[in-house]
């Protein structure tokens, strides 16, 4: 399999400015307006957005002085200790390419980055892909999911109490802690938001809606009655969707947007929709999927031309079972076109209970099963995706993870499976009875396990 040339050039010019250079530290952001908090790529830890940084500017938003320090860090040849998740695959032996070379040469990126290397490290700049959650309001409780991005999670938490985890992504401490505004709230964050947009929307290649669910977060459809008013015909809008609401809902909101294209209101539309696997198994990891109903939302999305990305968070339950959405992505590609529909692969890398390295060498055997699929089938996919899917099977494969952290995993998955099957009614082993030895095993690792 030939290596994406394109991708493989964009990684030269990168390195040629540093090795820990990338462009998405200034163009790409993910903004969460109910929390305060932000992040570019998607990688690293949200950060909090300190109140006095945007009351002085609202670019702030953006520019706080946390991401000035790495981006200094990057035009210094740094490496910032946040971006762990690329370094990880570079330091692969071997060749191998990062999300840092991938998203560097999109579209909106890979023309700036030499500029953006001539820049000095504090100065402001508009981001060109931005993506922005105005709530965390969902219908959805995807077992790596969390509070912070889930009201379902939220309000569990708050009836069911806390699971008994060594390393806690599902707590509701920001509750108390003044770091959480619901839909009714006077939001500073939002306020700042649309102070800055007039100079914000003028630079912007990509405005992606993400949540929970936007079509729950009646704040994330305001945008839709703006670019009725005040058109953006260079705009690229994104809408992260679970599918999971009702048809009706859905159509409403194609409907919408198909009047926005005819009128050259904005440029082009993706719908970006999750789904880690398929058949009984993907249910299992994200509560409240029905995968009728989400098809149905899907091939509506389709026969009406839109652009769809399928994203999957590739984790532990992932293994055994992805080949089965890869023969999907070809049913669906045969029948709506090659380009018609697109997927990406990040891997999860916390909390560690969800992580693929904490499975046995065994399972490796199903990554290189689906790897040989992809590669026997390349009429339907293209090589970025293959080699998208080869990095997570060779990090998989490596294990580039300290013992003591998949010890804590493994301890974790038991401890958490069991617990989540009491709550929701489920069983894991019935659903994955391939992982009947493992579950036996972290039984083993949770009943020695001590706490530090």
């Amino acid at each position: 399999m030939s290596r994406d040339k394109r991708v493989d050039d964009v990684a030269k010019r990168l390195n040629k400015i540093g090795p820990g250079f990338c462009a998405m530290k200034w163009l790409h952001q993910t903004l969460y307006l109910h929390t305060g908090d932000n992040h570019s790529c998607y990688h690293p830890r949200p950060h909090h957005i300190p109140l006095k940084e945007i009351e002085a500017d609202p670019s702030a938003l953006h520019n706080t002085e946390w991401k000035k320090q790495q981006r200094k860090t990057m035009l210094e040849g740094g490496r910032p200790e946040e971006c762990y998740y690329c370094w990880n695959i570079e330091d692969l032996e071997g060749e191998h390419l990062s999300d840092r070379m991938f998203h560097s040469a999109s579209s909106f990126a890979e023309p700036m980055i030499e500029e953006l290397a001539e820049l000095p490290w504090d100065a402001p700049i508009n981001p060109r892909y931005l993506e922005v959650s105005f709530g965390n309001g969902c219908n959805y409780r995807c077992g790596y999911c969390c509070p912070q991005a889930s009201t379902l999670w939220m309000d569990e938490i708050q009836k069911h109490g806390n699971y008994d985890l060594t390393y806690n992504q599902y707590g509701i401490e920001f509750l108390e802690h003044g770091t959480y505004y619901g839909p009714k709230d006077d939001n500073p964050y939002v306020e700042a938001f649309w102070k800055w947009w007039p100079s914000l929307r003028k630079d912007l290649h990509t405005l992606r809606i993400t949540g929970g669910e936007p079509l729950m977060n009646p704040g994330a459809m305001q945008f839709f009655d703006l670019l009725e008013d005040e058109p953006a015909p260079q705009l690229e809008i994104s809408l992260n969707s679970n599918l999971g609401v009702t048809t009706a809902k859905m159509d409403r909101m194609y409907t919408r947007i198909q009047s926005l294209l005819d009128n050259n209101k904005i440029k082009k539309f993706t719908l970006f929709t999750s789904i880690d696997t398929w058949g009984p198994q993907a249910e299992y990891m994200r509560t409240g999927l029905k995968l009728d109903h989400w098809e149905r939302n899907l091939k509506k999305a389709l026969d009406m031309g839109f652009e769809v990305s399928l994203m999957c968070t590739f984790n532990v339950l992932c293994v055994t079972n992805y080949k089965s959405l890869m023969e999907k992505m070809i049913e669906w590609r045969n029948e709506y076109g090659k380009h018609a529909i697109r997927f990406d692969v990040p891997y999860l890398k916390e909390p560690p209970h969800w992580m693929i390295n904490i499975l046995p060498q065994s399972f490796i055997s199903y990554m290189d099963d689906t790897l040989s699929f992809i590669d026997n089938n390349m009429d339907w996919f293209n090589p970025q995706e293959y080699e998208k899917f080869k990095r997570v099977t060779n990090y998989m494969k490596t294990h580039p993870i300290a013992s003591d952290r998949i010890t804590q995993g493994q301890r974790d998955f038991y401890s958490f499976f069991t617990e989540n099957d009491k709550r929701l009614g489920t069983n894991l082993l019935e659903v994955f009875p391939e992982y009947s030895d493992f579950y036996d095993h972290c039984k083993t690792i949770y009943e020695t396990y001590e706490k530090v």
